[in-house]
């Protein structure tokens, strides 16, 4: 049975829209919904938040809604959007499944997968302890500095500098205390003595007064009025380093963080984008040391793909040894796009049992050998998935 997942913000809006008559049911707990006023947020993520409505308390906030309609089951995958409304939730992803007489509408079987390699990565915790600040790792350094700098000054974020440090190397109070504590850490205004420290934030009370002062004073000396330290843990969930924004205006110069920290487009979609970020940054530091790669197949079908083409499943016969890699390994893989070879690179993601002993394999794809590869990939997925999802028949 083929899936298509969906990402993109129109499309998810459209098809969340035209659901707003229907009746939902948490995947888990079985409770009914009906949901309302969908929107398009206009955060650094893009999201489409809705409001889940049920005639009796709700049970647990629910991370999947389901329903069938038509020729599809159409599956709600949700996160709660402010930990303070659990009414309100963000819709992160859309999976359509086609129901058996319509499963062949996208030719998905029609697509394979080729040289399918997997590799062996080094222990970064240990490689970067080690070894300290290779040319390798300050060349990553430096290129995702820029790209978080850029990413954030575009959506609204006053940047006076970005810095990605590794926890081998802190000394100082505060970061010591971070890598025991493995949380996030947010000063709003040096100068009005502001923190954070909502969802599981660390709070500075648990440090000296005389070091926060100190701390203090020299940020507002160095102009920096606001800090925002996020956490970067490799595959293994093994704290590794973080990214440290620095702003010269409170808040890191967003005003909606300053007005409206818990609303739709506050905190919540800036820890997520980091978050997605920071696996991002680690599959780079991986995929530079990995080594020993392997040949795990030579040809396999594509069993689904998402809009945006950065997760792709596959389907491998009994027999093929990859149960017992980790999740989270380095692997490369070619696809055929108007009649040329591209090189994918990605991470596994997760491994399930399939019919008749095949293995179902989940990929998310990071880069391609060409600067166009991941453009035409996603352009690709959607017109692919646009063929089997837009039909008005089927929503």
């Amino acid at each position: 049975m083929k899936k298509y997942r969906l990402t993109d913000q129109r499309t998810v809006l459209g098809i969340v829209s035209k659901l707003t008559t229907t009746v939902l049911q948490d995947k888990d707990t079985k409770q009914k919904f009906t949901l309302q006023n969908p929107v398009a947020v206009n955060d650094i993520l893009k999201s489409v938040h809705i409001t889940i409505v049920t005639t009796e308390p709700i049970v647990s906030k629910p991370k999947s809604l389901v329903c069938v309609l038509k020729e599809n089951r159409v599956e709600l995958r949700l996160k709660p959007a402010n930990p303070y409304q659990d009414d309100l939730q963000q819709v992160y992803e859309i999976l359509i499944e086609p129901l058996e007489r319509s499963a062949k509408r996208a030719n998905i079987e029609d697509i394979s997968a080729y040289e399918f390699k997997m590799a062996q990565t080094a222990d970064l915790g240990t490689v970067i302890s080690i070894y300290g600040k290779t040319s390798i790792i300050n060349q990553i350094l430096n290129e995702w500095q820029v790209h978080l700098e850029q990413v954030l000054t575009n959506y609204g974020y006053f940047i006076k500098k970005i810095q990605i440090g590794f926890y081998y190397a802190v000394d100082t109070q505060l970061m010591e205390a971070l890598a025991t504590s493995k949380a996030p850490y947010y000063l709003r205004d040096a100068n009005r003595r502001v923190f954070y420290t909502d969802r599981g934030f660390f709070s500075p009370k648990k440090l000296s007064e005389m070091y926060i002062r100190s701390y203090l004073d020299s940020l507002l000396l160095n102009n920096a009025k606001s800090t925002l330290i996020f956490p970067i843990f490799s595959n293994g969930k093994v704290l590794l380093g973080y990214f440290e924004i620095i702003s010269n205006l409170p808040d890191l110069g967003n005003p909606i963080l300053q007005s409206n920290i818990e609303g739709p487009e506050g905190i919540g979609p800036l820890l997520a984008f980091l978050d997605q970020k920071a696996e991002e940054f680690v599959f780079q530091l991986e995929f530079a040391y990995a080594k020993d790669w392997e040949t795990v197949i030579r040809t396999t079908p594509v069993r689904d793909i998402s809009q945006d083409g950065r997760g792709i499943g596959m389907t491998l016969p009994a027999g093929t040894n990859i149960e017992s890699r980790p999740l989270g390994s380095p692997l490369s893989f070619q696809m055929v796009i108007n009649s040329s070879p591209y090189t994918f690179y990605g991470s596994l993601r997760s491994i399930k049992k399939g019919e008749s002993d095949s293995i179902n394999i989940g990929l998310q794809i990071f880069q391609c050998d060409k600067p166009e590869g991941m453009s035409y990939l996603s352009s690709y997925a959607s017109n692919l998935i646009g063929a089997a999802v837009y039909d008005p028949r089927t929503i």
